[in-house]
């Protein structure tokens, strides 16, 4: 059962006494990913975060149902960041790393809806949001070796039966099917925006929704057909 732990003028920490040894490791990464993040968004500081960790899957479920007043909460998904809190579940054997990233995949969320949408979700483009979240939050850094993306792009490729225009993807049923799978593909759109455009560019697109949904509405194919021939070209 998660409870109180500890808290600094940048957060406030709630997890079970079986993950406290591995907090002690994650903490300094939150750290500085914060600090990368104020730079992003152009800000000195941010307000306090509550982090709330759960090894419980149904504990954490009943939790997030707690905060909506309802069981809205896709089968797949293990964090949210309901009511400006990180809230999630560690599922599997690689803790350390799971929850270092998934702390930070949740501050992306939270720092873009508050920094740059407003707190208006309804202005919130989740294949953006979403790719953007994986890309910042280093979870594929292991990527950027070569020959590991070239493995996870042809296995994503292969996988993807329809590849959907992804404006209209929302989380649920079209997000992640058995055509293809939302995450990933918006890493990919992401990433390769980051290949495509310049460093002064891929910034200032986050507030431009207009240019986002221009983007999202062929940015899977054309990324496919751009890392189809890096790759044939081996110049990945």
């Amino acid at each position: 059962m998660i409870k109180f732990q500890s808290e600094t003028e940048n957060y406030c920490l709630y997890y079970p006494d079986s993950l406290k040894d591995i907090f002690i490791e994650v903490i300094p990464f939150f750290e500085k990913k914060l600090k990368d993040y104020c730079l992003l968004f152009k800000i000195k500081k941010f307000r306090k975060i509550r982090i709330n960790c759960f090894d419980d899957i149904q504990e954490f479920r009943n939790f997030i149902y707690s905060l909506r007043k309802e069981d809205t909460l896709p089968k797949y998904a293990t964090g949210t960041y309901d009511e400006g809190m990180i809230n999630f579940c560690i599922t599997n054997d690689n803790l350390k790393n799971r929850i270092l990233h998934t702390i930070c995949h949740e501050l992306f969320h939270i720092m873009y809806l508050e920094l740059i949408l407003n707190d208006d979700y309804s202005k919130r483009i989740v294949w953006y949001d979403e790719g953007m979240a994986q890309f910042c939050s280093g979870e594929y850094d292991f990527l950027k070796e070569n020959k590991n993306f070239e493995y996870f792009f042809n296995n994503i490729r292969k996988r993807t039966n329809f590849i959907p225009n992804m404006n209209h993807i929302e989380h649920g049923n079209t997000f992640c099917n058995d055509d293809y799978n939302g995450y990933y593909l918006s890493y990919i759109a992401i990433r390769y925006l980051s290949e495509i455009l310049s460093e002064t560019e891929f910034k200032n697109l986050m507030a431009n929704f207009d240019k986002i949904k221009k983007i999202g509405e062929n940015v899977i194919t054309n990324a496919f057909e751009y890392y189809e021939e890096k790759i044939k070209n081996k110049n990945i």
